[in-house]
């Protein structure tokens, strides 16, 4: 039984099946799949078919591109700190079109935070033995919890 989507697509079927020789030939008739039957094709890459979809860019200010990857880690744990906690603050960034803008200025000035408080840490507690590589794993760790511990309470979950 079909859905009511497929009815009108058609899709690739199995038109039937011959036995030769102790080998089984199947014959396929090449029709729409759903994907192709609303608009969609595919490119052929080592005999396997992908799909060409495309991200759509938002376009601010004179030549600035903005997408959904630019936005970052600190930009995405924003967006959702202000969809649960200031949905009406939300809401206004969207209707504006400011919400990745935004996002992309809090991923940044955090990330510049990060670096210059792991610089201090790193300043302020050299490894005993310089050669070990866990002993300044383990700094840096230390230095990069402390950093986003701060980074989280002064710009990721603060009302912008």
């Amino acid at each position: 039984m079909r859905s009511r989507r497929m009815k009108k697509s058609r899709v690739l079927t199995v038109a039937g099946a011959e036995q030769d020789n102790r080998m089984e030939v199947v014959t396929m008739s090449r029709d729409l799949s759903l994907y192709e039957a609303m608009g969609g094709n595919y490119r052929s890459v080592d005999g396997i078919l992908y799909p060409n979809i495309d991200v759509d860019v938002m376009h601010s200010g004179m030549d600035s591109a903005i997408t959904t990857y630019d936005i970052g880690k600190y930009g995405h744990l924003w967006i959702s700190y202000m969809k649960e906690n200031h949905p009406d603050r939300y809401r206004h960034h969207i209707r504006l079109g400011q919400l990745q803008i935004k996002a992309k200025e809090v991923n940044e000035e955090a990330y510049e935070m990060l670096d210059r408080i792991v610089e201090r840490y790193l300043a302020k507690h050299k490894p005993k033995d310089k050669h070990s590589t866990m002993e300044m794993w383990k700094i840096r760790e230390q230095a990069k919890m402390l950093a986003e511990e701060v980074i989280y309470g002064e710009i990721v979950y603060q009302y912008h």
